[in-house]
């Protein structure tokens, strides 16, 4: 009997211990819990590093400080084409943003559109911008605007004609903006004016400079190279102009 009663109180002495160990564990693991939950807030996770592919696309898209350079080809071959020519480049020089450092005579060449189209007065200019690509883009769209050009007719009449020839040394080619433009090695009534104020600057794509791209064109043409080439007639030197009297 003293037996038996010895092996209850040991057995109610090891539940007593056993729930002791669990309220114990339990309270440890609490502890525990709450102690790591606020090293979490704390000390956040780190994000993992970007990968080089991931870092050689973000530096691609970083756009360069500026003030940048930039050619704008300019042409006209509908009413007072070279009013139109000089308001055109007015109105850029003074557009906050912009600054006109050089500009080339006018040039006057045969329409290459369909129909019998008044000759093209074209010239261009070099000019000192903050803007990026597609800002001015967007400035010379509204300039053309501004001087009644229209769209109807592809090839067609034009008012004004405005394209960015080169920006820095970027190659941007999407839907919107080609630079270099798409034509502009091909094009003599654009390299023409261009290799007069630039003619060592360089197309990035082809890596060489307007003055030979232009040289190339000359002698593709048949003429010899200190020659003029045919339907080229200079209208205007180069020399700067009084903006404010327009």
């Amino acid at each position: 009997m003293k037996k038996k009663l010895k092996r209850k109180s040991k057995k109610a002495k090891l539940k007593v211990k056993a729930k002791k160990i669990k309220r114990t564990a339990k309270k440890t693991a609490k502890k525990a819990a709450k102690k790591l939950s606020k090293q979490v807030i704390k000390k956040p996770l780190k994000a993992a590093k970007p990968s080089k592919i991931a870092k050689a696309m973000k530096k691609e898209l970083k756009i360069k400080k500026g003030p940048h350079i930039a050619y704008i080809g300019l042409g006209s071959n509908v009413g007072d084409r070279e009013e139109y020519i000089e308001q055109g480049i007015f109105l850029l020089s003074k557009t906050p943003g912009i600054k006109v450092i050089k500009k080339s005579s006018n040039y006057e060449t045969d329409a290459e559109g369909p129909g019998d189209e008044q000759s093209y007065l074209n010239a261009a200019v070099e000019i000192q911008t903050t803007m990026d690509p597609y800002k001015l883009l967007s400035v010379i769209q509204e300039t053309e605007n501004a001087l009644g050009r229209e769209r109807e007719v592809e090839w067609g009449p034009r008012t004004i004609d405005l394209d960015i020839l080169l920006y820095d040394d970027d190659i941007i080619s999407d839907d919107k903006l080609q630079i270099p433009h798409a034509l502009l090695h091909e094009r003599v009534f654009v390299l023409k004016p261009l290799s007069e104020i630039a003619a060592h600057a360089i197309h990035p794509a082809l890596e060489r400079t307007i003055e030979s791209l232009f040289d190339e064109r000359k002698a593709d043409a048949g003429e010899k190279y200190d020659d003029e080439l045919p339907g080229f007639k200079e209208i205007k030197k180069g020399v700067p102009d009084d903006y404010e009297r327009w």
